[in-house]
């Protein structure tokens, strides 16, 4: 499989298993394109980087690095979307820095 399509297919769908809450509490539209896109630059940034040799660890330590601005950011607006949004990085994350090792 051709990596740019591996990485864009673990983004989009790791993308996608984060908009179901999303959509179950009716969230704006913009929120939505922007958590598909953070997932799809969360992959390709998994698939570049090893800081650790565990595929697991790899995109556990990634994905969190990269929501905790974003996550700071978000909990000056609204303080209880901090631990929501940043459980699907650690739970996302693993799961696409496997999915992408074993693609």
């Amino acid at each position: 499989m051709n990596k740019a399509l591996k990485i864009g297919t673990v983004g989009v769908i790791a993308g996608a298993l984060d908009l179901i809450p999303l959509v179950m509490v009716k969230a704006p539209m913009l929120n939505m394109i922007a958590i598909v896109c953070f997932w799809i630059v969360t992959a390709i940034f998994i698939s570049e980087t090893k800081l650790v040799k565990n595929s697991l660890l790899n995109g556990l330590i990634v994905a969190v690095l990269i929501m905790l601005p974003v996550v700071m950011t978000v909990y000056t607006v609204n303080p209880k979307d901090f631990l929501p949004m940043l459980s699907m990085a650690v739970i996302l994350g693993p799961i696409a820095g496997l999915a992408l090792e074993k693609l």
